[in-house]
């Protein structure tokens, strides 16, 4: 993974800078552009899901590092469809070369979530790119038709090393991410289930949930903890976006080195701003510098404190 001047960091992540931002920046615009033209909201947004949900916080193995693309993830049950979103990617990707396909994947989704009118989530380049794929059976069923799905359900997030309040708060993303699963981008099928704004990016799963809309997902109020945040949800959008995208961001780092949050202060101002308010090249450029002005800083506190102790001595 080389970063635009060719450089390989010493971790084996590339080295964000001008020339990394550029292109992520460049991305965005082109991703902006793929979502107009082809209305593929959900399928991007579950490739993002389905890259990072691969992780296991036991083995620190998995995670959002782009193995998804390789054949033998492709082909886990849980990835149909998906060969199509890596096909609209890919001719950005090959724009970008130097972009990972782990940035590109996880940019892509949080591009995504605003684009279907959901809240602004913090995006930090740096992922390193996997082509080795984690074993099967990694991904979280949604087919829960009983108590003990729920139960198992549960399992994978505390395996993720995710809360139960970010698990609630990322299936509010269903009305959306399911409906990748049953097609491909057919702007007709698109325009039959997206354009319903009662399917937009909003608080209505939970409250369909609570009103018996959602048959399929109704063992989840039989669990206490789970139904508290699905009550508080379906009342309070405004918590339940600022909850999603802590909870996006937290997800779309999993298996990764990267900081919680660079820039645009924290998950709670996401209702303040969003990636309109800022071009993807300020802000993250912003994140560059910052990164580049801590490491300064800590090379000059080290180099200081080695001159005092060595008056000391």
């Amino acid at each position: 993974m080389m970063s635009a001047n060719g450089k390989v960091s010493g971790t084996g992540t590339p080295e964000v800078d001008t020339g990394y931002v550029d292109a992520v920046a460049g991305a965005k615009r082109e991703v902006e552009t793929l979502l107009e033209q082809t209305k593929c909201v959900p399928l991007l947004l579950r490739l993002a899901y389905h890259d990072a949900m691969t992780y296991d916080s036991n083995t620190k193995t998995g995670g959002a590092n782009g193995s998804i693309r390789v054949q033998r993830e492709l082909d886990h049950a849980g990835n149909e469809s998906l060969s199509s979103a890596l096909e609209l990617l890919e001719p950005i990707k090959a724009k970008y070369q130097v972009l990972t396909y782990a940035d590109l994947f996880q940019l892509s989704g949080i591009i995504a979530v605003r684009v279907a009118g959901g809240p602004f989530i913090n995006f930090t380049p740096g992922r390193r790119d996997s082509r080795v794929a984690p074993p099967q059976g990694r991904l979280p069923l949604w087919d829960l038709g009983d108590d003990s799905a729920v139960k198992t359900l549960k399992r994978v997030f505390e395996r993720l090393g995710l809360s139960t309040q970010q698990l609630v708060a990322l299936c509010g993303a269903h009305y959306i991410a399911r409906w990748g699963r049953e097609t491909s981008t057919d702007p007709e099928l698109f325009d039959k289930h997206y354009r319903d704004l009662n399917k937009r990016f909003s608080n209505a799963y939970f409250r369909d949930l609570l009103d018996g809309k959602v048959p399929s997902d109704l063992a989840l109020l039989q669990d206490a903890e789970i139904r508290q945040y699905v009550e508080q949800y379906a009342t309070d959008q405004a918590k339940f976006m600022k909850d999603y995208a802590a909870a996006h961001e937290t997800l779309s780092k999993l298996g990764t080195q990267l900081p919680v949050t660079l820039y645009g202060g924290s998950a709670a101002a996401s209702s303040s701003f969003g990636l309109d308010d800022y071009s993807t090249q300020e802000v993250l450029l912003g994140a560059a510098l910052l990164i580049g002005g801590t490491v300064l800083a800590a090379g000059w506190w080290w180099n200081r404190r080695k001159r005092l102790l060595k008056g000391r001595l």
